[in-house]
C-alpha cells in the first residue's frame, strides 16, 4: 500500500512485477525500435505480451503495421480508459500472442485531461496508468511501455506503472547528458513519491559503429558521470541501420520479420535486367541488427531473473 489517504489510488504492485518501461528524456534514441522489438520477440518465443504506446506520436502502429488501419483509433481508447480509471482494452492478436494499447494524438491530450480531472493531486495523476493497468496485466507474461520524450507528467505515467526501466541511448552528449539525465530526474522522483518499486534494469546503447570498444568505453564513462559508478548497462550493443530502420517501418515489420523477408530478395540478374526493383531489396544488414535485439531481448530477461532472485 502507498499511503493512508483515501484519495491517492492503491496499486497492487506485484500485478505489476513483468512491466518493463522503455525511456529516454530525448526523442531519436530507439525508444520505440526497443519497444517494438523486444515486445515481439517475447510473444514470438510463446510469451502472451502487451505493448503500451504512452506517446502521441503513435509510432509504434507504424512498426507494428497497423498505422491507418481499422484498430487505429490514434490513441483515444487508452487515453479514456486512464482518464476513467478503466481497466484497458488493448487491441488483441495484432500478433500471435501480442496486443497493443495504440497510442497517438489523443494521449498529448492526457496531461490537461488529468490535471483537470484531478485538481492539485499530482500522485493520483501519475498513477492512472498504473489504476488501469493493474486490471489487466495479469492475462500477460511481459508488458512494455513505450513513453514519450520531452514531456514529463506522460514519463510520469509510465514510470508509475512499471517495476523496470530500460533506458536506450546513443553515443553522442546530448544523448546522454540531456536525454538520460532527464529521464534520471522523472525515476527518482516518482520512485520517491509513488513507486518505491521502480529499479533500473539498464542502459542499453544504440550506435553506429558498435564494434568500437573506444566508443563503449566512452558511453559507459558519461552514463555512469549522469547515473553514479553502479549504472547498469547493458552488454549488449544495438547496431544502428537507416536502412533496416527505414525498411522495417515502411514495411510495418519488425526487424526479426525483416530479416525473413530477406530470403526473398530478388536475384541480382533480375535487377540488372530491370524485371526486379532496388525497392524489393531488404538490406543484408537486417541480420545483424536482428541478433542484436534477440541479444538484448535474453539479456534483459535474464537480468530481471537474477535480480528477483536477488530480492531487488
Amino acid at each position: 500500500m502507498l499511503t493512508d489517504d483515501a484519495d491517492i489510488p492503491v496499486i497492487d504492485r506485484a500485478t505489476l512485477d513483468r512491466v518493463i518501461a522503455v525511456a529516454n528524456g530525448k526523442g531519436g534514441v530507439g525508444k520505440t525500435t526497443l519497444a517494438a522489438n523486444v515486445a515481439g520477440l517475447a510473444a514470438a518465443d510463446d510469451a502472451q505480451v502487451l505493448v503500451v504506446d504512452l506517446n502521441g506520436q503513435g509510432n509504434l502502429s507504424l512498426d507494428l503495421g497497423i498505422r491507418n488501419t481499422d484498430v487505429d483509433d490514434d490513441g483515444e481508447a487508452l487515453a479514456e480508459a486512464i482518464v476513467q480509471g478503466a481497466a484497458l482494452k488493448p487491441v488483441r492478436g495484432v500478433r500471435p500472442r501480442l496486443d497493443v494499447c495504440v497510442g497517438g494524438t489523443a494521449i498529448g491530450h492526457l496531461p490537461a485531461l488529468l490535471a483537470s480531472r484531478y485538481q492539485l493531486q499530482p500522485e493520483v495523476q501519475a498513477l492512472q496508468l498504473a489504476v488501469s493497468l493493474q486490471q489487466v496485466a495479469g492475462q500477460y507474461d511481459l508488458v512494455v511501455i513505450d513513453s514519450p520524450p520531452e514531456n514529463p507528467p506522460l514519463q510520469q505515467l509510465a514510470l508509475a506503472a512499471t517495476r523496470w526501466l530500460a533506458v536506450p541511448v546513443r553515443s553522442d552528449r546530448a544523448s546522454i547528458n540531456d536525454g538520460l539525465g532527464g529521464i534520471a530526474r522523472q525515476f527518482a522522483l516518482v520512485r520517491k513519491r509513488v513507486n518505491p518499486a521502480l529499479e533500473l534494469l539498464g542502459v542499453v546503447l544504440f550506435a553506429s559503429g558498435s564494434s568500437s570498444k573506444a566508443i563503449r568505453r566512452e558511453v559507459r564513462r558519461d552514463v555512469e558521470a549522469v547515473l553514479g559508478a553502479e549504472a547498469p548497462m547493458f552488454t549488449t550493443v544495438v547496431r544502428h541501420s537507416e536502412a533496416v530502420a527505414k525498411q522495417a517501418r515502411d514495411r510495418g515489420l519488425l526487424v526479426h520479420e525483416l530479416e525473413q523477408e530477406a530470403a526473398n530478395n530478388p536475384a541480382f540478374w533480375k535487377l540488372r535486367t530491370g524485371e526486379a526493383d532496388r525497392s524489393q531489396v531488404v538490406s543484408a544488414t537486417s541480420a545483424s541488427v536482428a541478433e542484436d535485439l534477440a541479444g538484448l531481448t535474453r539479456e534483459m530477461f535474464g537480468r530481471m531473473a537474477d535480480l528477483e532472485g536477488a530480492g531487488a
